[in-house]
């Protein structure tokens, strides 16, 4: 009667890190955009990037969405978007981001992605 139960990966097992620079053009916030926020009762996330100006020196190239957990060995997760803003700037070129993909959200008997369950909460 027993059966093989599948272990599921614990979500730390899928965190990526990358060392991103941005050539000099202006601050990490005018290339990259940071949204949410302990204000918003979310954890800050990846927005529009300008791949352009954009340089990956080590990783992989996060994606819109990604959630963003540290800079430069700094837990930025339950930060505002003003405290996060105010972390990236403390660091010189090239900082080394620590980001994950988002994980489903469960309701009711749907999933939601980080878009469709923001919007949920509008309604």
């Amino acid at each position: 009667m027993s059966k093989t139960l599948k272990r599921k990966k614990h979500w730390s097992t899928k965190v990526q890190e990358c060392a991103v620079s941005w050539g000099g053009v202006g601050e990490f916030g005018s290339v990259v955009e940071i949204l949410g926020g302990a204000e918003l009762g979310e954890f800050p996330f990846l927005g529009q990037m300008n791949l352009d100006v954009l340089v990956c020196h080590a990783g992989r190239l996060p994606y819109y969405g990604d959630v963003l957990l540290e800079v430069n060995g700094t837990p930025v997760s339950g930060l505002t978007n003003r405290d996060t803003h105010a972390v990236i700037r403390h660091f010189r070129e090239p900082i080394r981001i620590k980001t994950v993909k988002p994980g489903l959200v469960i309701g009711s008997s749907t999933f939601y992605g980080p878009e469709e369950y923001n919007s949920l909460e509008d309604e």
